[in-house]
């Protein structure tokens, strides 16, 4: 009898042993401190890398889903030089070491869509960025150092560090604003994106207004090819406590692209130039078709003062536009200006489209307009568009709890918009300040409202808008 209790018991126990194994539970963190350590996650759609390769001190991380956490790590490197690490998580192939799965190589000029998302804890008193580390080879493959552009958005970054190169430009992308810095290295280029705002996480970050702003500035060229996006900290100083998780990348190629183009692009069509105020002329087209194995990167804008001109390096006034639509600002009043426009693929550029002229409206007297609204579309994509607007207080009084309003004219949609509260009535939009961006002083300016949008047919800048009611010129 005593036997058969000990033999139940034993059954008993190893059963509820088996059952425990069977259980699914959370992953078990590894923990790392090889300076070359390279980790495959999530079944190799991602890989961690410790990436250690200027400086010998000791550093140790906790890896724990698609994020890490730096356990160990003081480092003293001079912020005027290269960093100690650039501890972080990939998709792609960095160095011809591949991830499974992964949606790339794709053509710059073939990219569909590129998103990503990430959080990060980032203890202050250190020297580091929290940035994307994004590379483009002019080859579909390479097996060490791509040749084409790191492209680097730094969504946060401590201390006293710079990017690689020269401070050029501030540029808003996706509604945010960013320092552009760009230089050349031994044998790639290098163009960075430093937010004046910094962040501590990003949902579906849209990564295109990036790639398509570094074709516009010669950084990159719409032929060179996307093989790699990593996130994660270049670290010159300390560094312990900083932890990224909930990393993703997706991307997709343009269905029947990837090819080699054949040829340019034809000319625009349906260019339309629509006078806005007395010093903006708003100027849009029709989507241009690219030939067989190709996508349109980028358009460019023209301008003269003359009817009939030849479009070219001195009279251009726009490029690397990835919409059908740009604002032209800072004209003459009362003055006729033509437009013409050319379409950018992987091969070259279209010849120019037909010119259509507007003439900017008389100054008013005194000079004081009241206000000014620049609308500009920052990026497009079948039936969607992301817009950027700023209001430009030119009355001699400060705007207080502001409401902005226009009226599409071709049945698009507000979705998402930041920085302001939207109602949508029919094809009118109303958009009324938060607490705290209110006031907008005399001879001032805001630039914080953008918002997500749908469209079908066609996708005109509004013409018109009123502050508080009252239109602006």
């Amino acid at each position: 009898m005593m036997l058969e209790r000990k033999l139940v018991r034993a059954a008993t126990c190893l059963v509820a042993f088996l059952i425990f194994l069977a259980i699914p539970g959370k992953a078990t963190a590894q923990s790392t401190c090889s300076p070359s350590n390279v980790m495959a996650l999530d079944g190799g759609l991602y890989h961690f890398q410790m990436n250690e390769w200027n400086s010998s001190l000791r550093e140790c991380a906790s890896i724990n889903g698609i994020g890490f956490n730096i356990t160990t790590a003081n480092f003293d490197l001079a912020t005027n030089g290269a960093p100690a690490t650039y501890t972080s998580i990939y998709r792609g192939c960095h160095w011809g070491n591949c991830t499974s799965s992964n949606p790339f190589p794709i053509q710059e000029s073939n990219i569909a869509s590129a998103t990503s998302t990430v959080s990060i804890v980032q203890p202050s008193g250190y020297n580091n960025d929290a940035a994307y580390d994004i590379w483009f080879n002019q080859t579909s493959t390479t097996s060490g150092q791509p040749n084409g552009t790191e492209v680097m958005i730094w969504l946060n970054h401590d201390g006293s560090i710079e990017p690689f190169g020269s401070k050029v430009a501030t540029a808003t992308i996706n509604g945010a604003q960013y320092e552009v810095w760009t230089g050349n290295q031994s044998s790639w280029k290098v163009v960075s994106y430093v937010a004046t705002a910094p962040v501590t996480s990003v949902t579906n970050l849209n990564l295109l207004p990036f790639f398509s702003d570094a074709v516009s500035r010669g950084s990159m060229q719409p032929s060179w090819w996307l093989i790699d996006v990593e996130y994660g900290f270049e670290i010159w100083t300390g560094g312990e406590g900083l932890g990224m998780s909930g990393f993703s990348v997706s991307a997709a190629a343009r269905t029947g692209g990837g090819g080699s183009c054949g040829s340019v692009p034809s000319a625009p069509s349906g260019v339309r130039a629509t006078t806005a105020s007395s010093s903006v002329i708003n100027v849009s087209w029709t989507a241009d078709t690219a030939p067989a194995n190709c996508a349109i990167s980028s358009y460019s804008g023209y301008r003269s003062t003359t009817s009939g001109f030849t479009p070219s390096a001195g009279n251009q006034v726009a490029s690397g536009i990835t919409a059908t639509s740009f604002s032209d600002s800072g004209l003459s009043p009362s003055t006729t200006y033509f437009y013409a426009v050319k379409a950018v693929d992987a091969s070259g550029t279209s010849g120019p489209s037909s010119q259509s002229g507007a003439t900017t409206s008389a100054a008013s007297s005194g000079g004081a307009t009241g206000c000014h609204v620049n609308y500009a579309i920052t990026n497009q994509w079948p039936g969607g568009f992301q817009a950027a607007l700023t209001i430009e207080n030119t009355g001699s009084t400060a705007l207080s709890n502001w409401t902005l309003a226009w009226t599409f004219a071709n049945g698009q949609t507000v979705g998402n918009l930041w920085n302001g509260s939207a109602t949508q009535s029919g094809s009118t939009v109303m958009v009324r300040n938060l607490g705290y961006n209110g006031s907008i002083p005399a001879g001032g300016s805001y630039n914080g409202v953008g918002f997500t949008g749908s469209w079908s047919n066609s996708n005109a800048v509004p013409t018109s808008f009123a502050i508080n009611g009252v239109a602006c010129k």
